[in-house]
């Protein structure tokens, strides 16, 4: 038996495998009541694998590795303790730099099961403070889902199911455009239905694909208001077993598939989440335990009964049942239009004097308009389209007057900035967006102002010492303070934008203060000033 995370009652705020944007969620999240600075132990014995410090993404993390065969995650922290969190200070010092990325020797950090060896905190992209908690095979690194592998939760309630949405498909299991149609359910106890029991669909719906299900339901566990999301589905047509989907395990490399997996044009039309029943060719998800895709051929007045379990890791079910009738008429024998599209199973390669695309294959689920034009800036596609694999940008510098690293590629309408390399005259960078690229220059280094102290004061009695950071174009690229010459650990917060430094306990009297703070064109500003500290 695994010894808890926290010394609190665990109280989950978010289950394994919600819909989150571009990812699934990876985890589940422990509530901590509000509240930082909670003792966070091991769940079993064996040693620190892994601790990465980031403003984004898990914040402050540490990675354990155990003898079964799991590596457990504990993200979100705000403080390590111990010899983790001197071992971890000495590499930010030998890396001169708060964010860090470090795996040590398996005898360097052994941790005892039960052992405290971090709190609980807010940071990275942290919405409130909280634990996120993950179990990973150490070997595959599939994500895990904790509530089947030893993390249970008391829950007799079956989840509820709200709607179905029926798609045209074609050969290539691809939708086609505006044929599709949403019902609404009726409920009854644990059991739903159609209204009237019966959904007709037209004869154009038939076509040299099928067609295919998605499912709008959601998970209710006892004791808490809010919904999480189900476990597990499974949709017979006509008593066949078509399609299972399980969220019982996730590779990281297959979290953008959520792209394909959910109907993302219907949640942003009308925020509702619908997951397929169906698999495309490009979605390699390992959720899904069937070798058959879902996909369901139809002929004008054809009659299928249609059944929907859906369930949690209790198996706790709801079934919707219902007849699906095909109405009479001609099938549809258009020709699917992939003109002017980039397409799923190749690439995609344009390049003229002052620029160069590069689309590699499979980074589209299904065909999408290349919405393409290259006059001063260039356009592929939307920037709302999600994409599986980054694409290559090339843009050509005419005039170059300023240092080149002054210049770099945005991708509107956001204006995001591109993390950009320079090689002959050429500005490359990876996106991962489509949309419309441009070149931009950043001569304006930072700004950052003292925010719980003036910074005109040359007397401090402050235990730790705030700014307020700004960067309008690009995004900050290094951080640094030095007091007397030599090298501080300085914390940057992304949420806010804000540098941290927790002065010791024995700075005292006169010394020599530098802030640097750089951006990803190099510029920089500096802070300088003699502080007599109390």
């Amino acid at each position: 038996m695994y010894f808890p995370p926290l010394d609190i009652p665990l109280s989950l705020s978010a289950n394994f495998g919600e819909l989150r944007p571009n990812h699934f969620h990876m985890g589940i999240d422990y509530r901590t009541n509000g509240r930082e600075g909670l003792n966070i132990h091991a769940i079993e014995d064996g040693f620190v694998s892994r601790v990465k410090i980031s403003p984004f993404g898990y914040g402050k993390v540490v990675y354990i590795d155990h003898p079964n065969g799991i590596t457990s995650v504990y993200a979100h922290c705000s403080k390590f303790l111990g010899k983790l969190d001197s071992i971890v200070s000495l590499q930010q010092i030998k890396e001169q730099n708060f964010e860090i990325d470090f795996k040590p020797d398996s005898n360097l950090i052994p941790i005892k099961k039960g052992e405290i060896f971090a709190l609980t905190g807010n940071t990275g992209n942290s919405s409130g403070p909280h634990l996120h908690f993950e179990l990973r095979d150490t070997k595959t690194e599939l994500a895990l889902n904790p509530l089947v592998n030893g993390f249970d939760v008391y829950d007799t309630i079956p989840p509820t199911i709200q709607g179905i949405k029926i798609y045209a498909l074609n050969k290539d299991v691809y939708r086609w455009p505006n044929k599709s149609k949403i019902a609404n359910v009726v409920r009854n106890k644990n059991l739903y239905s159609i209204l009237n029991n019966k959904l007709t669909l037209t004869s154009d719906y038939c076509s040299d694909g099928g067609i295919g299900f998605s499912l709008e339901a959601e998970d209710h566990i006892n004791g808490y208001t809010h919904d999480f999301s189900y476990f597990g589905s499974i949709l017979l047509v006509n008593n066949d077993t078509v399609f299972i989907h399980e969220n019982d395990e996730i590779s990281f490399d297959g979290s953008k598939f959520i792209n394909t997996h959910e109907d993302m044009d219907e949640y942003r039309k009308s925020k509702r989440k619908f997951q397929k029943s169906f698999k495309t060719n490009e979605n390699y998800l390992e959720s899904y335990s069937t070798s058959k895709k879902g996909i369901i051929p139809i002929q004008p007045k054809d009659s299928l009964h249609v059944q929907y379990f859906v369930y949690d890791t209790h198996n706790n079910q709801s079934e919707l049942s219902f007849d699906l009738k095909v109405l009479p008429g001609n099938p549809n024998k258009n020709v699917f239009n992939i003109t002017n599209c980039i397409l799923p199973n190749s690439k995609f390669t344009y390049q003229d004097s002052l620029s160069t695309i590069e689309i590699p294959e499979g980074c589209v689920y299904e065909p999408v308009s290349t919405n393409f034009q290259a006059k001063t800036n260039i356009t592929i596609g939307s920037n709302g389209t999600a994409i599986q694999l980054p694409i290559q940008v090339k843009l050509k510098i005419r005039n170059s007057e300023l240092p080149l690293e002054k210049y770099f590629i945005k991708v509107g309408g956001n204006n995001k900035y591109l993390e950009t390399t320079y090689e002959d005259g050429w500005l490359i960078a990876q996106s991962k967006y489509l949309g419309t690229f441009s070149i931009d220059i950043d001569t304006i280094a930072p700004v950052f102002v003292a925010s719980n102290f003036n910074q005109n004061d040359s007397i401090i009695k402050k235990s730790i010492l705030t700014w307020k950071i700004s960067e309008e174009k690009t995004q900050l690229k290094d951080y640094d303070l030095f007091i007397d010459n030599e090298w501080q650990l300085l914390e940057y917060e992304s949420k806010g934008s804000y540098l941290y430094f927790n002065k010791p306990k024995d700075l005292k009297g006169l010394h020599k203060i530098k802030l640097i703070v750089k951006d990803a064109c190099e510029n920089a500003r500096i802070w300088e000033k003699d502080i007599w500290f109390e």
